[in-house]
């Protein structure tokens, strides 16, 4: 029992001695000189300039090409786009325009820009191109399968119990190319056509 206590007793000294060295270690590194810090050791808040503020205005107008419809809105400033300075906010638009969500794509859009950009207010330009042949799922022979996805073509909707060699000759072909698939209902059928 005695070599129990004093087992534990050493442990515990051991990880006290390395947190207290620890702690004297980080907090000798946070007494060095730091601009950052005015003469009282107050730190100062370092600001970028022109970044956008939680009190920056968001104008988002919206235009579609196919009615002509333009709409404005004024909201308050997303939490994602708080501190982009201009360039931070249009490398954030771009990345989202190369990897659109499922709703975009539907809903047909084609541009999102930066038209007017101040720390006051930022207006941004969504365009939209709604295609009315636009198919909302491909079907597809992939990996010894036929695998149903969503427009974007990245996301599985769904792996049907269908194989290739039950389908027609002509169907064999557009699905090993990838078969567009208008809405629901084209998609209910063929499903219910060629499942097994």
């Amino acid at each position: 029992m005695k070599k129990k206590v004093i087992c534990f007793l050493l442990w515990a000294c051991l990880i006290g001695g390395a947190y207290g060295g620890s702690y004297l270690y980080f907090a000798d590194l946070g007494t060095s000189a730091d601009p950052s810090e005015d003469a009282q050791g107050a730190a100062q808040v370092i600001r970028k300039e022109d970044a956008i503020l939680p009190t920056t205005r968001l104008i988002t107008e919206t235009r579609n090409l196919k009615t002509g419809e333009t709409d404005k809105d004024v909201s308050h400033m997303p939490a994602v786009y708080l501190g982009f300075n201009r360039d931070e906010l249009i490398a954030y638009l771009k990345d989202y325009m190369e990897d659109l969500p499922l709703s975009e794509i539907e809903d047909g859009l084609i541009s999102w820009d930066v038209v007017a950009y101040s720390p006051e207010s930022v207006t941004l330009r969504k365009i939209y191109d709604p295609d009315e042949d636009f198919c909302k799922y491909y079907v597809v022979y992939q990996r010894g399968r036929v695998v149903v996805y969503y427009a974007d073509k990245k996301t599985v909707c769904d792996y049907p119990s269908i194989r290739l060699r039950d389908l027609p000759l002509g169907l064999q072909g557009s699905v090993i190319i990838g078969m567009p698939v208008k809405d629901e209902e084209a998609l209910y059928g063929f499903l219910q056509n060629y499942s097994s």
